[in-house]
């Protein structure tokens, strides 16, 4: 049900659902009341501190003009859009939030079409500038159904999770075109990574194991500049290895390496049907592991992507 709040419209029955199907409050979502929107300073206060708290901790919903039983959605309480307006709201929370909360979306919802009837969707995203501070000067985190002023060492994490690298395999996709040689048929894979972080990331590296023997590999040194490696562990366990070559920015997805993997040409649906492959993507700000089928990526030359 908290999908319909990734709409850019929501109606007035998507609304009535909510209260219909007694949807709980949550770490992401919360319901709050007409009485919440005042102009006295402590309700503006308030306003500001559950509005950074979302933005703070991992992003979610207020929706303002439904009220609340037992931290569930009990009945319509709605606003009056004259007194306060969308951008009365707005400039609440980006004068008594530092630093203003980028991508924050005001949706309002008009009961019967009137704006004596409003309700206010406030989307928050999870920030990458986190910490927020309040003009009370206080930090505040999502805790269950609250939100609550963080500790200190909370603060200081939040700042070095800012400073560190993020990165994930994308997308691991192969060619259409088929090589066949010496009855083995070969396919090419491309792994890609993205950087999902705020940092440029410069040190990274892709590790791939391989749990069966009935296959071959073959790389262009030149097109994967040098950086494959292929070695076999202790346990008879293959390895493969691709370093990184170039610096990743934010929200830049790269091609780390292109590998001609090949399959016995007999056994080979046998071989896709039943097999996988390991990964394990080591940089800077950590590591990230997944494990692959080969009809993930194989069968009819299908893109397996990462599941965000």
């Amino acid at each position: 049900m908290i999908d319909l709040f990734e709409q850019e419209e929501i109606t007035q029955s998507e609304i009535n659902s909510l209260i219909e199907n007694q949807i709980e409050e949550s770490i992401n979502l919360d319901f709050k009341a007409a009485k919440a929107l005042d102009s006295n300073q402590k309700k503006k206060i308030e306003i500001a501190k559950d509005v950074s708290a979302f933005a703070n901790s991992a992003g979610g919903y207020i929706v303002y003009g439904i009220e609340e039983k037992n931290h569930k959605a009990f009945a319509i309480s709605p606003i009056d859009g004259n007194e306060f307006t969308k951008e009365w709201l707005e400039q609440i929370i980006q004068t008594r939030i530092q630093r203003k909360i980028e991508g924050l979306k005001i949706i309002p919802v008009r009961i019967d079409g009137l704006i004596e009837k409003s309700i206010y969707i406030v989307k928050i995203p999870e920030s990458s500038f986190a910490p927020h501070m309040t003009s009370d000067k206080r930090y505040y985190k999502r805790y269950n159904f609250e939100s609550v002023q963080m500790e200190e060492y909370e603060i200081r994490n939040l700042l070095l999770r800012k400073e560190k690298t993020q990165l994930q395999i994308d997308a691991i996709f192969c060619s259409k075109s088929l090589e066949h040689e010496e009855g083995v048929t070969y396919q090419k894979l491309h792994f890609q990574i993205e950087n999902i972080g705020n940092v440029v990331e410069t040190q990274y590296k892709l590790f791939i194991s391989y749990d069966f023997k009935r296959y071959s590999l073959k790389w262009d040194p030149n097109l994967n500049h040098g950086n494959v490696n292929h070695s076999v562990g202790y346990d008879g366990e293959n390895f493969l290895t691709l370093n990184g070559v170039s610096p990743i920015f934010p929200d830049e997805i790269s091609t780390m390496g292109v590998i001609d993997f090949g399959i016995e040409s007999l056994n080979r649906n046998e071989i896709i049907d039943s097999k996988s492959f390991k990964t394990k993507l080591m940089f800077s700000g950590g590591h990230v592991e997944r494990e692959f089928k080969l009809s993930e990526v194989f069968i009819n030359n299908k893109t397996a992507h990462n599941t965000k």
